[in-house]
């Protein structure tokens, strides 16, 4: 690898500007040693390589300003150096100057040709060396100041055009802001321009549940504003139903998918609350940390663990939820990227770590989402909005039904009755398929508890991964925990199971009636013939386990009234009444 040295003398015929750099690439030692004591006297930072290969390398790891391109050198010649760096910098301009001794017209035309500036002939005159140099800084700076301009103006441009097309009153007649005026709910949503791309929606649920969505639309303005019309239609649609929110965002992705261009997409928070607010439900998927707050005791965060809304087909979303068990007057908090990436004057944003810190302190005060809003607005006071900026407390607090504006009915429910279904899955069928959203969807349609859904889902995934990884795969969770953990966890899940080849699971289901006839028990049985999994001593509570792992089964003891494990650990068998 060449060399890297500094001249700390002020920079000549460059206005005083920040000192440039120049890479000199040849592949003799003398030519490198001349040329780099000449630019080093001219002001310049020098580097230097020794043929095109290394040249770009250099290139990618200092990003120099201008090169200096001897033609003919081992390994890569100047030529092909100079349009592999081309190629590489773009739209970004950066000079190259190639070094010859050839004065041939046609081979003077070739070093143009391949992607070189201009051309010094050797042997070297340092007049013409910083003339050379000088007018390729001045084209340089010229360059950048009309690609600057053109942007800044296309941008400008095109902004202005699409966002006084539509009038501010459609997207907000769309989004019907006026369900998120209830006393569990505030919020900040500032759009950078007339119309935003990030989106705050409301609904109350036909059980007395609540209903709420954040999402952040690819880009901002009304290009960005218009996935709110498919959006809000197939949200308050589906909440009025009692749709679950895994149910909701499928449906949403699938209308995304159909109507709207490629690469366009909506990061998506999902919040379901029951009447009680005891347990909320979340999706988060492409969103910044779900965050709830607790009196006295350690905030839970809730990462991304699914992609945006518009990405995925609609056949491989993951519509599994993660559940929170609340106490009263917690806090939840969700967020737009344009938080945390929020500048202030010096160019510094204001980042998840800060956005953590505020939470806290915040929850000392006598109103901490009055005191997060000030934090931003203070931290953005002295430069331009960047991105659109939303953020939605909600209080873990019993639902009034005086806010319920749902006036539709569910449809009709199926009488409980008594039904049960099974299947078994041998190695080929593990290897290709997962059971849990059929299985589901069959309990779904046969007794019509889709508000059930999410906990019976979460149930069955739970019981079926625990012995899929841990039964049959013998896979050890407490690899998530190391810093690539996750991806060490997931590749291994990968691997054996391509290479199953003699296992088998059975699940079978059976549904019987409560004597009330109200409602009824749904048992699960899950069989493997595995090794059996075996349940950790470790007995904290979910708000207490901290770990990357192990929430599992008491998320399932908290979901079912009864959960019980046989036969080694190879049979689970669990309760679930509703």
């Amino acid at each position: 690898m060449g060399d890297v040295s500094s001249n700390k003398s002020s920079l000549a015929g460059t206005n005083n500007q920040d000192v440039l750099s120049v890479l000199i690439v040849d592949d003799d030692k003398t030519n490198r040693l001349i040329l780099s004591t000449l630019i080093k006297k001219l002001g310049y930072n020098v580097a230097s390589a020794v043929n095109g290969k290394e040249a770009i390398e250099m290139y990618t790891s200092i990003s120099p300003d201008i090169i200096l391109m001897d033609v003919m050198m081992p390994v890569m010649n100047g030529y092909d150096a100079a349009i592999e760096i081309k190629r590489i910098c773009g739209e970004i301009f950066v000079p190259i100057i190639f070094l010859t001794a050839i004065t041939d017209e046609n081979a003077l035309a070739k070093c143009i040709e391949y992607g070189g500036d201009d051309f010094i002939t050797k042997p070297y005159n340092s007049t013409i060396i910083k003339a050379k140099i000088d007018a390729m800084v001045r084209v340089r700076e010229l360059y950048n100041r009309i690609a600057d301009s053109r942007s800044e103006l296309q941008e400008h441009h095109s902004r202005l055009q699409l966002e006084h097309e539509i009038a501010e009153t459609i997207f907000t007649n769309i989004t019907n802001p006026k369900n998120l005026e209830i006393d569990n709910i505030q919020y900040l949503l500032k759009p950078m321009s007339i119309t935003s791309g990030d989106i705050l929606l409301c609904s109350r649920t036909p059980s007395g549940g609540m209903h709420v969505m954040l999402g952040d639309f690819t880009g901002h303005g009304l290009s960005a504003a218009i996935g709110a019309i498919p959006v809000s239609d197939t949200f308050y649609s589906l909440s009025s139903k009692g749709y679950s929110i895994g149910d909701i965002a499928f449906n949403i992705n699938k209308r995304l998918k159909e109507t709207l261009p490629s690469g366009f997409f909506c990061a998506t928070c999902l919040i379901e609350a029951d009447e009680a607010f005891r347990t909320i439900a979340v999706w988060n998927g492409g969103n910044p940390d779900i965050i709830i707050t607790k009196k006295g005791g350690s905030p839970i965060k809730i990462p991304s663990n699914h992609l945006p809304l518009g990405v995925l087909n609609s056949d491989n979303l993951d519509r599994s939820v993660e559940f929170i068990e609340l106490g009263e007057n917690d806090k939840i908090y969700m967020v737009s990227d344009g938080v945390i990436e929020a500048q202030n004057s010096l160019g510094e944003m204001y980042t998840q770590e800060k956005l953590d810190s505020v939470l806290i302190d915040s929850q000392n005060s006598n109103n901490p989402f009055y005191t997060i809003k000030e934090s931003i607005d203070e931290f953005c006071k002295d430069t331009g909005q960047f991105d659109d900026i939303t953020l939605i407390e909600v209080t873990a607090k019993p639902l009034d039904n005086a806010d319920n504006t749902f006036i539709e009915n569910n449809d009709q429910a199926l009488v409980p009755a008594k039904w049960a279904l099974s299947m078994k899955l041998s190695a080929a069928a593990l290897r290709q398929t997962n059971p849990c959203p059929l299985i589901t969807q069959s309990i779904m349609e046969i007794q019509g508890i889709s508000e059930h859904r999410e906990r019976i889902y979460t149930i069955l995934s739970e019981l079926y991964s625990n012995s899929l990884e841990h039964g049959i795969l013998q896979l050890d969770s407490s690899i998530k925990e190391n810093p690539q953990g996750f991806t060490e966890y997931y590749n291994a899940r990968e691997l054996t199971l391509a290479n199953l080849k003699k296992a088998s699971i059975e699940i079978s289901i059976e549904h019987h009636p409560l004597s009330s006839n109200s409602g009824g028990n749904i048992i699960i049985v899950i069989e493997d013939t595995g090794t059996g999994f075996h349940i950790s001593d470790n007995n904290d509570s979910l708000a207490e386990n901290r770990n990357s792992h192990g929430r599992g089964i008491n998320l399932v003891k908290s979901l079912c009234t009864s959960l019980s494990y046989s036969n080694e650990g190879t049979r689970v068998e669990a309760h679930y009444q509703w």
